[in-house]
């Protein structure tokens, strides 16, 4: 499965955004200054080099300012409030590509476990035949194949043919035993047991 690197918020990320929350919510007025490094620090938990850091993205973005020996001072509301909806807005995208992302590796987990499906389902049918001397032929379906739609059925392909159709490989997708109703697609490969003669009878009759 490929190592792809999902995207998450820092810690100090995470607390100027708590901070900037308390701001947009009136719990730090403008003008006031804000708690101590070391009492922001127990609140949320984190190391006072967390809590400078997370005060120093807020210092940038001009929603407080920072004076040595004075702790920090609310500069502006609104600027709190629109670096919430900057950081939601991203943070909601990063969300959908780590969902995309996550949805490609089960894409790709599935496609490997198919592919291994399909190399034990043709070895084992290779045993088979090597046994009882049925190995199948096989035939991609072309545009200029007349049967292009039709389901099996309508075919008689054992009547016109002697062979018999024991599986359709479409895309990614193995098709054995297939139903009277199953059609034949562009693309397709299929799969037929039968005599010598059923290969060249089933070219001219598929018109490959």
């Amino acid at each position: 499965m490929p190592n792809r690197k999902m995207v998450k918020a820092s810690k100090y990320q995470q607390i100027a955004v708590g901070i900037a929350q308390r701001i947009v919510a009136g719990d730090y007025p403008v003008g006031e200054s804000i708690k101590s490094r070391s009492t922001l620090s127990s609140m949320f938990g984190v190391s006072p080099e967390t809590t400078r850091k997370a005060l120093n993205i807020l210092a940038d973005l001009h929603i407080v300012s920072i004076k040595h020996g004075s702790g920090a001072t609310v500069l502006s509301k609104e600027r709190a409030n629109e670096f919430l909806e900057n950081f939601e807005a991203t943070h909601s995208l990063n969300n959908q590509k780590d969902k995309i992302l996550d949805k490609l590796d089960q894409q790709d987990l599935l496609m490997k476990e198919l592919r291994g499906m399909v190399t034990v389902y043709l070895d084992q049918t290779k045993r088979v035949h090597k046994k009882y001397p049925l190995e199948p032929y096989s035939l991609k379906i072309t545009e200029s194949v007349v049967y292009l739609g039709k389901q099996l059925g309508e075919l008689n392909v054992w009547s016109h043919t002697s062979a018999t159709i024991v599986g359709i490989e479409r895309g990614n997708e193995l098709l054995i035993s297939p139903s009277p109703y199953q059609t034949l697609e562009k693309g397709d490969i299929v799969y037929f047991v039968g005599e010598e003669e059923s290969y060249l009878r089933m070219k001219n009759f598929l018109g490959i």
